[in-house]
C-alpha cells in the first residue's frame, strides 16, 4: 500500500470506523456470542412491527461465491472459513481496491482504469446466484412492511425493492463522470445538526439546482447508464457482453448525452454519499433517525456508513444485533449489543423461522384470553 497522502487521509474518512474501540477481543466475543436468545429477542421486536434497519456487507455474498472487499485477517484468508463451503480467498481490498477505487485514478487512463482494475475484478462473466441469506431477507421484507436495508454490496443480488437502498451502486449500471470535482467537496454548515450524516444536503441541493440547465446531463447525478447506452460500439459490446478477458477495451466508453467518460455506478473512496442520486444517502438517514433497532450482516464495520450508524446506535440507545462470523461488537455502557455468530446462509434463515415461531406464540395467546 501507498503511504497516505494528504487527499487520501481525507478520503479515508467515510471509510474508516471506530473498528478498534467496537470490536470485541476473542475473550469477550466468547462471552458475548449468545445467538439463539438475540435471534429470538430480534424475531419479537420483528414481530412487534417495531422499525428495523438491516445494514448488510460482503459476508452477505460470499457464499454465493462473490470475493469479498477485505479478509478477516488482513491478509490472506476470507472472512468465511473453507468449512462452510467457501473457499478461502484473498480480500479485494488486500490486492489494489485502496490505491484505485478512485475518481483520481480514473481520471489519469479511464481506459487502462477499466482494463487493469474494473474489468478484471468486477466486470468477469460469472453468474452469481442469490444465496439462502438473501432469500431469507427478502422473505423479511415481503412479510414485515416494518424492514428496512440498506446495503453495503454492489453485486445486485439482493431484489430491488422500495424499501432496499444500494449505497455503494451496482455492478452493471453507469455514470456520467463530471466535468470537475466540486460535488466530491464534504465542507458543509448546515449539516451538523441532523441525527444520522452520511452526506451533505446542501451540496446535493446545490448539485440538483445546478442540473435544471437545459445543457445539463442528467446522467452525472440523477440518473443511471446501462450498458446498451454507451458509446461507442466496441465499448458497449465489451461492457454488454463482459469479453473483456480476450476482448479488453480499446476506448474507455462515453456517455451518449454529452460525450463525456462514464464510469460505473460505484461509490468510490473519494467520492462523498451525496455524489449521485443513485446512493440515496438522504432516505438512508431518514430510515436511520426513525429506527428502533439496527441489524448488520456480514459486514467488517470498516466504512462511513457502520461507523456513522453505529455513533448513532450509541447516541440514542437504539439496539444492535449482529449478525456475523469474526467481526463482532464489544457491549458497552453507551452500546447494546447482541452477537449471532454464524453464517448468514444460516442464521438469517433460522431469524424467518423464528420470526414465524413467535407469530404462532402470539396467535395462541390471543386465542386463550
Amino acid at each position: 500500500m501507498m503511504p497516505p497522502r494528504s487527499r487520501d487521509i481525507r478520503r479515508s474518512k467515510r471509510h474508516r470506523s471506530a473498528v478498534s474501540h467496537t470490536i470485541a477481543s476473542p475473550a469477550r466475543r466468547r462471552r458475548s456470542a449468545r445467538g439463539v436468545a438475540a435471534i429470538h429477542s430480534l424475531a419479537e421486536r420483528i414481530v412487534k412491527n417495531e422499525k428495523i434497519v438491516i445494514v448488510s456487507g460482503a459476508g452477505l455474498s460470499v457464499a454465493s461465491g462473490v470475493r469479498p472487499f477485505r479478509s478477516n485477517t488482513g491478509c490472506q484468508k476470507t472472512a468465511v472459513p473453507s468449512k462452510y463451503g467457501v473457499p478461502p480467498t484473498k480480500g479485494l481490498w488486500n490486492d489494489v481496491i485502496w490505491t484505485t477505487a478512485t475518481r483520481e485514478a480514473f481520471r489519469k487512463d479511464a481506459c487502462r482504469w477499466y482494463n487493469e482494475f474494473w474489468l478484471p475484478h468486477f466486470g468477469g462473466g460469472e453468474t452469481y446466484q442469490r444465496n439462502s441469506g438473501h432469500m431469507a431477507l427478502q422473505e423479511l421484507q415481503k412479510r414485515y412492511s416494518n424492514i428496512y436495508q440498506i446495503t453495503q454490496n454492489i453485486d445486485g443480488l439482493q431484489h430491488p425493492s422500495e424499501r432496499l437502498i444500494e449505497a455503494h451502486g451496482r455492478l452493471g449500471l453507469y455514470k456520467c463522470l463530471p466535468n470537475d470535482d466540486s460535488d466530491m467537496d464534504s465542507e458543509s454548515e448546515d449539516d451538523d445538526d441532523r441525527q444520522v450524516h452520511l452526506g451533505h444536503r446542501r451540496k446535493s441541493r446545490v448539485i440538483r439546482d445546478s442540473l435544471q440547465a437545459p445543457t445539463a446531463c442528467p446522467y452525472q447525478y440523477l440518473q443511471s447508464l446501462t450498458p446498451c447506452q454507451l458509446e461507442p460500439d466496441d465499448a458497449r459490446m465489451v461492457l454488454e457482453e463482459r469479453s473483456h478477458q480476450s476482448n479488453p477495451l480499446a476506448m474507455a466508453p462515453t456517455c451518449p448525452t454529452c460525450g463525456s467518460l462514464v464510469m460505473p455506478q460505484a461509490l468510490l473512496f473519494d467520492e462523498e454519499y451525496h455524489s449521485h442520486a443513485f446512493y440515496n444517502f438522504e432516505l438512508a438517514e431518514d430510515w436511520l433517525s426513525e429506527c428502533q433497532a439496527i441489524v448488520f450482516v456480514g459486514t467488517s464495520f470498516a466504512v462511513r456508513l457502520t461507523s456513522v450508524v453505529l455513533e448513532h446506535a450509541r447516541e440514542h440507545s437504539i439496539p444492535v444485533y449482529n449478525f456475523n462470523l469474526h467481526d463482532l461488537l464489544l457491549s458497552t455502557a453507551r452500546l447494546n449489543v447482541s452477537n449471532i455468530v454464524g453464517p448468514a446462509v444460516e442464521t438469517l434463515p433460522r431469524l424467518v423461522e423464528i420470526c414465524l415461531e413467535v407469530e404462532k406464540e402470539q396467535k395462541l395467546r390471543c386465542k386463550t384470553k
